[in-house]
């Protein structure tokens, strides 16, 4: 076994193959890049200096500030609406605050008659038949 500072002899076929693999070719030579610049300096020349946006009708700037304007107006108006109005009332006779009106808005209004606001019987008596009915239109 050799050891690492002891050179390394290859056949003479293969150093000379690889001498010739490694020979670079020169793939942009000064002439063709004095022909590349020559033609992209043409191509410049040609085009104009500064592109200029095709000018829009007066007529069609008017509608569209104006459509513009209106979308602005509409959703101001629906931005403020949703701050205003942040969904339905309170129902009538929703006691209890739940947002239904259902058999303890009954009892709520019946544990008022011991208190200071005092339902009528009768009252009751409505809430709990409109409660129950099916098809809602009891008095």
């Amino acid at each position: 076994m050799k050891s690492e500072s002891e050179p390394i002899e290859l056949p003479s076929d293969l150093i000379r193959e690889m001498k010739r693999l490694d020979k670079s070719l020169a793939v942009l030579t000064p002439d063709v890049d004095r022909r590349v610049a020559a033609v992209a300096a043409e191509h410049f020349r040609r085009r104009p200096a500064r592109a200029r946006p095709a000018r829009a009708r007066p007529a069609t700037r008017r509608w569209a500030m104006a459509s513009g304007l209106a979308a602005s107006l509409v959703i101001g108006v629906f931005l403020v609406r949703m701050q205003t109005n942040p969904g339905p009332g309170p129902l009538a006779n929703d006691i209890d605050g739940s947002g239904v009106v259902d058999i303890l808005d009954a009892f709520a209004l019946a544990r008022m008659n011991q208190g200071p606001k005092v339902a009528v019987q009768t009252e009751i008596d409505a809430l709990i038949t409109n409660i129950v009915a099916l098809n809602r239109t009891a008095p």
